[in-house]
């Protein structure tokens, strides 16, 4: 079952205040990658089996799904973690924000307020 690791970050304005945040992030062990890579490589190959009855277009479909379906597998199994939230208080405002991240996002990275629109940058601490 995957497990959820919090590690510290802050959230800087453009003018430089900070304030102290938590970053949550997914972590995947060996036996929930493999799952992961297997749901999706079953997932891609059902649509590769559903295109089969799709006139004309099964002729580009079927191979895509074929092909996908190792493609996205390997990927998923490589990724050992996924980015869920930044959580912290605005540096400008001072509301207290959740800011959800794709599970590709590396830090640092810019982002907007979503109380006040600001532009922050969540990064490690110093």
């Amino acid at each position: 079952m995957p497990s959820t690791g919090i590690t510290q970050i802050q959230l800087r304005d453009n003018d430089g205040k900070t304030t102290d945040g938590k970053l949550y992030t997914t972590l995947y062990d060996s036996g929930d990658r493999i799952q992961r890579a297997l749901l999706r490589l079953a997932l891609l190959w059902a649509l590769a089996g559903l295109s089969l009855f799709i006139p004309l277009a099964h002729f580009v479909l079927v191979p895509g799904f074929l092909i996908a379906g190792p493609v996205a597998a390997v990927m998923v199994y490589r990724s050992t973690q996924a980015r869920d939230r930044a959580e912290g208080r605005c540096p400008v405002c001072g509301e207290e924000i959740s800011i959800k991240l794709e599970a590709k996002d590396e830090i640092p990275k810019w982002t907007y307020c979503p109380a006040c629109n600001a532009a922050l940058q969540i990064t490690e601490p110093n």
